[in-house]
């Protein structure tokens, strides 16, 4: 699968100079959610924060999971 994300966010980050942070994370919520619905079940939405630290973009994500999906399994 190829979800595009990581070129998406570099164009986003380093070239897009006029992005707006908070954009940065809604795109990223947006794009998350479906791929980490494939493995949790989750009870709340997906929240994503960003911080600039120098010259590092840090991005925190947060969610909450009531269970691990199975997936992978073969019954005996």
């Amino acid at each position: 699968m190829d979800y595009k994300i990581a070129s998406r966010m570099d164009y986003i980050l380093n070239k897009d100079k006029m992005c707006d942070p908070q954009r940065v994370c809604e795109i990223l919520q947006d794009e998350l959610r479906p791929i980490i619905e494939n493995y949790l079940a989750l009870t709340k939405d997906v929240v994503v924060r960003f911080k600039r630290e120098k010259d590092r973009n840090i991005f925190f994500i947060e969610l909450d999971a009531e269970r691990i999906k199975p997936f992978g399994y073969i019954p005996y």
